[in-house]
């Protein structure tokens, strides 16, 4: 059962980013893929060489941090448990990922009426889409930024509650 809730959430985020639309530039070269365990330092030299910001929910004690590159620039953190190895295919972990979507919140809005799911406000200007289908998983876009923040957490409302409680931001 776990794992059809898994796959339905994988297709349901694909989805979504073909709704909102990528970034529709031409992938990077030398992009190494393979998940692998980061520290903050490493996150702060790899967003100073990426031409944009990576989010994250900060160091967590007691967590690894496991850092997924995709060749058209999204980036994935996962935050690991001790035990847990970087690549380990449960998604049953806190994720936040960083996606280059053009237009960002005009995309959230054009998901939000095609889905029916009404977006939600931040203080702060941002605008928030749950995801309809996966009670994890949440988007975040800002004002004037062409990316798109996915926060995923398995505890339903609990992406939200980070998000609400300012614990998502960018790393650097």
């Amino acid at each position: 059962m776990r794992g059809l809730a898994v796959s339905v959430a994988l297709v349901v985020a694909a989805v979504v980013l073909a709704i909102v639309g990528g970034s529709g530039g031409e992938p990077a070269a030398g992009i190494d893929t393979t998940p692998r365990f980061v520290d903050a330092s490493a996150l702060g030299d790899l967003e100073g060489s990426l031409e944009h910001q990576i989010y994250w929910a900060g160091e967590r004690p007691g967590f690894r941090l496991e850092l997924k590159e995709e060749a058209e620039g999204s980036v994935y953190l996962r935050y690991l448990p001790p035990g847990v190895e970087a690549g380990d295919p449960e998604q049953r972990y806190l994720t936040v990922g960083t996606y280059p979507v053009l237009e960002a919140v005009a995309a959230l809005r054009r998901a939000s009426a095609r889905s029916g799911v009404p977006l939600k406000h931040l203080d702060d200007g941002g605008v928030v889409l749950p995801n309809a289908a996966s009670a994890g998983s949440v988007y975040i876009a800002y004002p004037g930024s062409d990316l798109q923040i996915e926060v995923y957490d398995p505890t339903p409302g609990e992406s939200l509650r980070l998000i609400r409680a300012g614990a998502i931001g960018p790393v650097g």
